[in-house]
Protein backbone atom coordinates (compact mmCIF):
# COMPACT_ATOMS: atom_id res chain seq x y z
CA UNK A 1 0.00 0.00 0.00
CA UNK A 2 1.48 3.12 -0.86
CA UNK A 3 1.74 5.96 1.80
CA UNK A 4 1.01 9.54 1.65
CA UNK A 5 4.28 11.37 1.97
CA UNK A 6 2.91 13.84 4.31
CA UNK A 7 0.49 11.47 6.68
CA UNK A 8 3.89 10.35 8.62
CA UNK A 9 5.46 13.61 8.93
CA UNK A 10 5.77 14.75 11.80
CA UNK A 11 5.40 11.53 14.20
CA UNK A 12 7.47 12.49 16.93
CA UNK A 13 6.28 10.80 19.90
CA UNK A 14 8.86 9.65 22.18
CA UNK A 15 7.02 8.97 26.02
CA UNK A 16 9.36 7.96 28.91
CA UNK A 17 9.33 7.63 32.40
CA UNK A 18 11.20 10.27 34.36
CA UNK A 19 11.00 13.42 36.85
CA UNK A 20 10.05 16.63 34.70
CA UNK A 21 12.07 19.94 35.93
CA UNK A 22 9.71 22.11 37.35
CA UNK A 23 11.39 25.56 35.94
CA UNK A 24 13.47 25.98 32.54
CA UNK A 25 16.18 28.81 33.41
CA UNK A 26 16.17 31.94 31.39
CA UNK A 27 17.54 31.58 28.26
CA UNK A 28 17.98 33.00 24.59
CA UNK A 29 16.73 31.47 21.72
CA UNK A 30 18.95 28.41 20.61
CA UNK A 31 19.31 27.12 16.70
CA UNK A 32 18.06 23.82 17.31
CA UNK A 33 16.30 22.59 14.22
CA UNK A 34 19.23 20.20 13.12
CA UNK A 35 18.28 18.05 16.14
CA UNK A 36 14.51 18.84 15.72
CA UNK A 37 15.02 17.28 12.00
CA UNK A 38 16.79 14.25 13.36
CA UNK A 39 14.12 14.05 15.61
CA UNK A 40 11.24 13.87 13.02
CA UNK A 41 13.32 11.36 10.63
CA UNK A 42 13.74 8.87 13.88
CA UNK A 43 10.40 9.03 13.88
CA UNK A 44 9.51 9.00 10.40
CA UNK A 45 11.85 5.95 10.04
CA UNK A 46 10.39 4.03 13.22
CA UNK A 47 6.47 4.84 11.49
CA UNK A 48 4.38 2.21 11.50
CA UNK A 49 2.80 1.64 7.78
CA UNK A 50 -0.57 3.24 7.53
CA UNK A 51 -3.61 0.94 7.93
CA UNK A 52 -5.35 -0.07 5.06
CA UNK A 53 -7.09 -2.57 2.76
CA UNK A 54 -5.23 -5.92 2.94
CA UNK A 55 -4.04 -6.60 -0.10
CA UNK A 56 -5.39 -9.31 -2.18
CA UNK A 57 -3.41 -12.20 -3.44
CA UNK A 58 -5.77 -14.49 -4.45
CA UNK A 59 -5.69 -16.00 -7.49
CA UNK A 60 -1.91 -15.56 -8.03
CA UNK A 61 0.75 -17.68 -8.20
CA UNK A 62 3.84 -17.88 -5.44
CA UNK A 63 5.65 -16.14 -8.21
CA UNK A 64 3.37 -13.21 -9.19
CA UNK A 65 2.19 -13.16 -5.48
CA UNK A 66 6.43 -12.18 -4.20
CA UNK A 67 6.39 -10.27 -7.18
CA UNK A 68 3.13 -7.87 -5.48
CA UNK A 69 4.86 -7.78 -2.61
CA UNK A 70 8.10 -6.64 -3.36
CA UNK A 71 6.36 -3.91 -5.77
CA UNK A 72 4.64 -2.64 -2.52
CA UNK A 73 7.13 -2.16 -0.66
CA UNK A 74 9.30 -0.41 -3.02
CA UNK A 75 6.35 2.02 -3.44
CA UNK A 76 6.46 2.07 0.20
CA UNK A 77 10.17 2.68 0.83
CA UNK A 78 9.56 5.47 -1.90
CA UNK A 79 6.93 7.01 -0.45
CA UNK A 80 8.95 6.81 2.95
CA UNK A 81 12.08 8.91 1.42
CA UNK A 82 9.77 11.43 -0.18
CA UNK A 83 8.12 12.17 3.57
CA UNK A 84 12.01 12.18 4.75
CA UNK A 85 12.78 15.25 1.95
CA UNK A 86 9.70 16.62 2.73
CA UNK A 87 10.76 16.95 6.51
CA UNK A 88 14.10 17.99 5.56
CA UNK A 89 12.85 20.84 2.83
CA UNK A 90 10.37 22.20 5.45
CA UNK A 91 13.11 22.65 8.06
CA UNK A 92 15.37 23.91 6.06
CA UNK A 93 12.69 26.81 5.14
CA UNK A 94 12.06 27.74 8.36
CA UNK A 95 16.19 27.66 9.08
CA UNK A 96 16.52 30.04 6.02
CA UNK A 97 14.07 32.47 7.13
CA UNK A 98 15.69 32.67 10.16
CA UNK A 99 19.40 33.50 9.04
CA UNK A 100 17.47 35.78 6.81
CA UNK A 101 15.42 37.91 8.76
CA UNK A 102 15.81 36.94 12.15
CA UNK A 103 13.01 35.64 14.27
CA UNK A 104 9.23 36.60 14.31
CA UNK A 105 8.56 38.72 17.00
CA UNK A 106 4.56 38.01 17.81
CA UNK A 107 2.37 39.60 20.81
CA UNK A 108 -0.33 37.16 21.28
CA UNK A 109 -3.90 38.44 22.45
CA UNK A 110 -5.78 36.23 24.17
CA UNK A 111 -9.47 35.11 26.37
CA UNK A 112 -7.30 32.48 28.48
CA UNK A 113 -10.09 32.15 30.56
CA UNK A 114 -12.14 29.06 31.41
CA UNK A 115 -10.89 27.10 28.17
CA UNK A 116 -7.69 25.57 28.34
CA UNK A 117 -7.43 25.98 24.26
CA UNK A 118 -4.99 29.31 25.07
CA UNK A 119 -2.56 27.60 26.77
CA UNK A 120 -1.81 25.22 23.69
CA UNK A 121 -0.89 28.47 21.41
CA UNK A 122 1.08 29.67 24.09
CA UNK A 123 3.19 27.03 24.51
CA UNK A 124 2.87 25.89 20.52
CA UNK A 125 4.26 29.80 20.59
CA UNK A 126 7.24 28.92 23.51
CA UNK A 127 8.42 25.81 21.27
CA UNK A 128 8.74 27.68 17.67
CA UNK A 129 10.84 30.88 20.09
CA UNK A 130 12.73 28.09 21.48
CA UNK A 131 13.78 27.11 17.83
CA UNK A 132 14.73 30.36 17.29
CA UNK A 133 11.66 31.08 14.75
CA UNK A 134 9.97 33.98 16.82
CA UNK A 135 10.61 36.38 19.43
CA UNK A 136 7.48 37.02 21.93
CA UNK A 137 7.23 40.54 22.77
CA UNK A 138 3.88 40.81 24.67
CA UNK A 139 0.59 39.04 25.95
CA UNK A 140 -2.76 40.51 26.47
CA UNK A 141 -5.93 39.41 27.41
CA UNK A 142 -8.90 40.98 25.67
CA UNK A 143 -11.60 40.65 28.47
CA UNK A 144 -11.22 41.37 32.17
CA UNK A 145 -11.00 39.33 35.01
CA UNK A 146 -11.88 40.89 38.28
CA UNK A 147 -10.15 38.17 40.32
CA UNK A 148 -6.71 39.25 38.91
CA UNK A 149 -5.83 35.75 39.28
CA UNK A 150 -5.68 35.56 35.28
CA UNK A 151 -2.22 38.05 35.26
CA UNK A 152 -0.82 35.54 37.76
CA UNK A 153 -1.69 32.54 35.69
CA UNK A 154 0.19 34.26 32.78
CA UNK A 155 2.89 34.91 34.70
CA UNK A 156 3.27 31.15 35.34
CA UNK A 157 2.67 30.06 31.87
CA UNK A 158 5.41 32.28 30.53
CA UNK A 159 7.55 31.38 33.81
CA UNK A 160 7.46 27.37 32.94
CA UNK A 161 9.06 27.87 29.50
CA UNK A 162 11.78 30.36 30.86
CA UNK A 163 10.29 33.31 29.09
CA UNK A 164 10.46 35.47 32.46
CA UNK A 165 10.30 39.44 31.45
CA UNK A 166 7.61 38.79 28.66
CA UNK A 167 5.16 41.95 29.59
CA UNK A 168 1.60 40.96 30.19
CA UNK A 169 -1.15 43.60 29.81
CA UNK A 170 -5.18 43.32 31.15
CA UNK A 171 -7.67 44.20 28.99
CA UNK A 172 -7.93 47.54 27.50
CA UNK A 173 -12.00 47.33 28.50
CA UNK A 174 -14.22 47.06 31.07
CA UNK A 175 -15.71 44.11 28.99
CA UNK A 176 -15.32 41.20 31.29
CA UNK A 177 -16.38 37.70 30.22
CA UNK A 178 -15.42 34.04 31.54
CA UNK A 179 -14.63 32.65 34.89
CA UNK A 180 -11.43 31.81 36.54
CA UNK A 181 -9.74 28.80 34.61
CA UNK A 182 -9.74 25.73 36.26
CA UNK A 183 -6.20 24.73 35.63
CA UNK A 184 -4.85 28.80 36.68
CA UNK A 185 -3.80 27.04 39.92
CA UNK A 186 -1.72 24.80 37.76
CA UNK A 187 0.21 27.56 35.77
CA UNK A 188 0.69 29.78 38.71
CA UNK A 189 2.37 27.41 40.73
CA UNK A 190 5.25 27.93 38.03
CA UNK A 191 5.19 31.79 38.68
CA UNK A 192 9.01 32.82 39.66
CA UNK A 193 8.40 36.17 39.16
CA UNK A 194 6.76 39.67 38.75
CA UNK A 195 6.91 40.55 34.90
CA UNK A 196 5.82 43.73 33.62
CA UNK A 197 2.00 44.43 33.96
CA UNK A 198 0.12 46.68 32.24
CA UNK A 199 -3.30 48.02 33.25
CA UNK A 200 -4.14 49.13 29.41
CA UNK A 201 -3.21 46.94 26.76
CA UNK A 202 -2.80 49.58 24.45
CA UNK A 203 -0.39 51.19 26.56
CA UNK A 204 1.81 47.69 26.47
CA UNK A 205 1.08 47.66 22.58
CA UNK A 206 2.34 51.35 21.53
CA UNK A 207 5.66 50.63 24.17
CA UNK A 208 6.31 47.00 22.35
CA UNK A 209 5.97 48.57 18.80
CA UNK A 210 7.58 51.43 19.52
CA UNK A 211 10.60 49.83 20.79
CA UNK A 212 10.77 46.57 18.28
CA UNK A 213 12.66 47.69 14.95
CA UNK A 214 11.83 43.72 13.62
CA UNK A 215 9.06 42.32 11.71
CA UNK A 216 6.26 41.79 14.16
CA UNK A 217 2.79 39.69 13.79
CA UNK A 218 -0.38 40.02 15.98
CA UNK A 219 -2.51 37.04 16.96
CA UNK A 220 -5.68 37.17 18.51
CA UNK A 221 -7.09 33.76 20.15
CA UNK A 222 -9.54 35.68 21.43
CA UNK A 223 -12.04 38.72 21.25
CA UNK A 224 -10.84 41.46 19.03
CA UNK A 225 -11.05 44.24 21.93
CA UNK A 226 -8.03 45.38 22.29
CA UNK A 227 -6.99 46.04 18.46
CA UNK A 228 -10.12 48.36 18.01
CA UNK A 229 -8.81 50.06 20.69
CA UNK A 230 -5.66 50.42 19.51
CA UNK A 231 -6.35 51.13 16.11
CA UNK A 232 -8.88 54.02 17.40
CA UNK A 233 -5.89 55.45 19.20
CA UNK A 234 -4.13 57.80 16.60
CA UNK A 235 -0.79 57.03 18.11
CA UNK A 236 -1.77 53.41 17.96
CA UNK A 237 -2.80 53.00 14.11
CA UNK A 238 0.71 54.83 13.14
CA UNK A 239 2.15 52.15 15.13
CA UNK A 240 0.13 49.22 13.54
CA UNK A 241 0.46 50.99 10.13
CA UNK A 242 4.62 51.15 10.37
CA UNK A 243 5.52 48.29 12.60
CA UNK A 244 3.14 45.72 11.95
CA UNK A 245 3.47 43.13 9.50
CA UNK A 246 0.04 41.15 9.73
CA UNK A 247 -3.12 40.52 12.17
CA UNK A 248 -3.76 36.30 12.83
CA UNK A 249 -7.21 36.31 14.12
CA UNK A 250 -8.75 32.89 15.46
CA UNK A 251 -12.34 32.92 14.33
CA UNK A 252 -14.50 33.17 11.23
CA UNK A 253 -17.07 31.62 9.69
CA UNK A 254 -18.33 30.87 5.55
CA UNK A 255 -21.59 32.22 7.17
CA UNK A 256 -23.06 32.25 11.10
CA UNK A 257 -21.82 32.71 14.39
CA UNK A 258 -18.33 32.57 15.45
CA UNK A 259 -17.92 32.41 18.99
CA UNK A 260 -14.42 35.22 19.07
CA UNK A 261 -15.91 37.75 16.45
CA UNK A 262 -19.98 37.56 17.11
CA UNK A 263 -22.40 37.00 19.52
CA UNK A 264 -23.07 40.28 21.56
CA UNK A 265 -22.72 43.67 20.45
CA UNK A 266 -19.01 44.27 22.16
CA UNK A 267 -17.25 41.51 20.20
CA UNK A 268 -19.80 42.45 16.70
CA UNK A 269 -18.65 46.19 17.36
CA UNK A 270 -14.92 44.91 18.03
CA UNK A 271 -14.54 42.87 14.86
CA UNK A 272 -16.90 45.14 12.45
CA UNK A 273 -14.27 48.35 13.53
CA UNK A 274 -10.92 46.53 12.78
CA UNK A 275 -12.10 44.53 9.40
CA UNK A 276 -13.20 47.95 8.24
CA UNK A 277 -9.89 49.88 9.85
CA UNK A 278 -7.22 48.10 9.98
CA UNK A 279 -4.20 49.07 7.79
CA UNK A 280 -2.63 45.84 7.24
CA UNK A 281 -3.51 42.59 6.34
CA UNK A 282 -5.64 40.23 8.21
CA UNK A 283 -5.91 36.64 8.29
CA UNK A 284 -8.95 34.77 9.97
CA UNK A 285 -8.71 30.69 10.92
CA UNK A 286 -11.95 30.35 9.56
CA UNK A 287 -14.75 27.55 11.18
CA UNK A 288 -13.17 24.78 9.03
CA UNK A 289 -9.77 24.65 11.08
CA UNK A 290 -11.39 24.66 14.37
CA UNK A 291 -11.67 21.27 13.72
CA UNK A 292 -7.63 20.53 14.46
CA UNK A 293 -7.10 18.34 17.34
CA UNK A 294 -3.75 17.17 19.13
CA UNK A 295 -2.74 17.16 22.69
CA UNK A 296 -3.94 13.37 22.79
CA UNK A 297 -0.71 12.14 24.47
CA UNK A 298 -0.06 14.65 26.87
CA UNK A 299 -3.63 13.15 28.17
CA UNK A 300 -1.98 9.73 29.16
CA UNK A 301 1.13 10.88 30.74
CA UNK A 302 1.25 10.42 34.53
CA UNK A 303 0.61 14.16 35.07
CA UNK A 304 3.15 14.07 38.55
CA UNK A 305 5.81 13.84 36.38
CA UNK A 306 4.47 15.51 33.30
CA UNK A 307 4.67 19.45 32.21
CA UNK A 308 2.52 22.03 32.74
CA UNK A 309 0.04 21.49 29.32
CA UNK A 310 -0.64 17.97 30.70
CA UNK A 311 -0.95 19.26 33.91
CA UNK A 312 -3.47 22.03 32.52
CA UNK A 313 -5.37 19.40 30.12
CA UNK A 314 -5.77 17.19 33.00
CA UNK A 315 -7.11 19.58 35.41
CA UNK A 316 -9.83 21.07 32.95
CA UNK A 317 -10.73 17.48 32.25
CA UNK A 318 -9.31 16.32 29.37
CA UNK A 319 -8.14 12.48 29.93
CA UNK A 320 -7.37 9.14 28.46
CA UNK A 321 -5.97 10.22 24.95
CA UNK A 322 -8.60 13.17 24.57
CA UNK A 323 -7.15 15.51 21.45
CA UNK A 324 -8.47 19.18 21.83
CA UNK A 325 -9.04 21.66 19.73
CA UNK A 326 -6.15 23.61 18.44
CA UNK A 327 -7.42 27.18 16.27
CA UNK A 328 -5.46 29.13 18.42
CA UNK A 329 -2.49 27.11 17.98
CA UNK A 330 -2.85 26.99 14.33
CA UNK A 331 -2.73 30.92 14.32
CA UNK A 332 0.02 31.53 16.01
CA UNK A 333 1.67 28.40 13.47
CA UNK A 334 0.56 30.65 10.96
CA UNK A 335 1.20 34.18 11.98
CA UNK A 336 5.07 32.85 12.51
CA UNK A 337 5.71 30.58 9.61
CA UNK A 338 4.23 32.78 7.01
CA UNK A 339 7.24 33.36 5.18
CA UNK A 340 7.64 29.90 4.52
CA UNK A 341 4.39 29.17 3.16
CA UNK A 342 3.12 27.85 6.37
CA UNK A 343 5.70 24.81 6.27
CA UNK A 344 3.20 23.59 3.13
CA UNK A 345 0.11 23.21 5.42
CA UNK A 346 -1.97 25.94 4.81
CA UNK A 347 -2.72 28.26 2.67
CA UNK A 348 -4.26 32.23 2.68
CA UNK A 349 -7.26 32.67 0.32
CA UNK A 350 -8.32 36.43 -0.27
CA UNK A 351 -12.37 36.31 0.96
CA UNK A 352 -14.88 39.25 1.41
CA UNK A 353 -15.95 39.64 4.79
CA UNK A 354 -19.04 41.22 6.09
CA UNK A 355 -20.92 41.62 9.28
CA UNK A 356 -24.74 41.92 9.32
CA UNK A 357 -25.47 44.09 12.34
CA UNK A 358 -29.36 44.03 11.98
CA UNK A 359 -29.32 40.16 13.18
CA UNK A 360 -26.69 39.30 15.56
CA UNK A 361 -23.72 39.68 13.91
CA UNK A 362 -23.72 36.96 11.16
CA UNK A 363 -20.41 36.44 9.48
CA UNK A 364 -20.01 35.82 5.79
CA UNK A 365 -17.08 34.97 4.76
CA UNK A 366 -16.55 34.06 0.35
CA UNK A 367 -13.78 33.42 -1.43
CA UNK A 368 -12.61 37.07 -3.71
CA UNK A 369 -10.70 36.84 -7.03
CA UNK A 370 -8.97 40.18 -5.89
CA UNK A 371 -6.63 40.85 -3.09
CA UNK A 372 -9.09 42.39 -0.30
CA UNK A 373 -6.42 42.55 2.32
CA UNK A 374 -8.66 39.96 4.46
CA UNK A 375 -7.65 36.63 4.00
CA UNK A 376 -9.02 32.74 5.41
CA UNK A 377 -6.46 30.17 6.16
CA UNK A 378 -7.28 27.01 4.74
CA UNK A 379 -5.81 23.27 5.32
CA UNK A 380 -3.61 22.31 2.14
CA UNK A 381 -4.10 18.28 2.03
CA UNK A 382 -7.83 18.33 3.14
CA UNK A 383 -10.48 21.21 2.65
CA UNK A 384 -13.60 19.02 4.72
CA UNK A 385 -13.95 19.87 8.33
CA UNK A 386 -15.05 15.95 9.14
CA UNK A 387 -11.79 14.62 7.54
CA UNK A 388 -9.75 17.50 8.94
CA UNK A 389 -11.07 16.69 12.71
CA UNK A 390 -9.41 13.04 12.24
CA UNK A 391 -6.28 13.94 10.51
CA UNK A 392 -3.18 12.59 11.81
CA UNK A 393 -0.73 15.11 9.26
CA UNK A 394 -2.39 18.03 11.18
CA UNK A 395 -2.67 16.54 14.47
CA UNK A 396 1.33 15.48 14.30
CA UNK A 397 2.30 18.45 12.91
CA UNK A 398 1.13 20.17 16.78
CA UNK A 399 1.79 17.76 18.53
CA UNK A 400 5.28 18.06 17.26
CA UNK A 401 5.19 21.22 18.98
CA UNK A 402 3.43 20.90 22.18
CA UNK A 403 5.39 17.48 23.20
CA UNK A 404 8.69 18.91 22.53
CA UNK A 405 9.47 20.46 25.80
CA UNK A 406 8.46 17.08 27.35
CA UNK A 407 10.91 15.13 24.97
CA UNK A 408 13.97 17.35 26.10
CA UNK A 409 12.91 17.04 29.85
CA UNK A 410 12.72 12.97 29.90
CA UNK A 411 15.54 12.36 27.42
Amino acid sequence: MKKSSLAVLCTCILIVNSIALPVLAARQPSDTLTDYRDIFIDALNEARQEVGPEEDYSGMTDEQKQEAIEKAKEEDDKARDEAKESVENIQDDLKDQQQASGPVGIIIDADMSTDVDDVTAVRIAQELEYQGLCDILGFAYCSRNPSGNNIKAAEGLFDYAGLTDVPIAKASVSYEYGGNGDYWGVLWQYKTTSHPVYDNAVTMYKEVLSAHDGKIRIVTTGFLTNIRELLKDPQGYELVKDKVDAIYITGGEYQGLCYNLSYDETRVGATDYVVKNSPVPLYFTMDVLGAIRCGGHLTKMDTANSDILSKAYAQFGLEDGQNYGNCDGTAVYCAVTQDTGYGGYFEAIPCDFKINLSNGGVITQTRSDIVTGVYMLEATYTKDKYVLYGSATYTNLFDSFIEADYLRRHQ
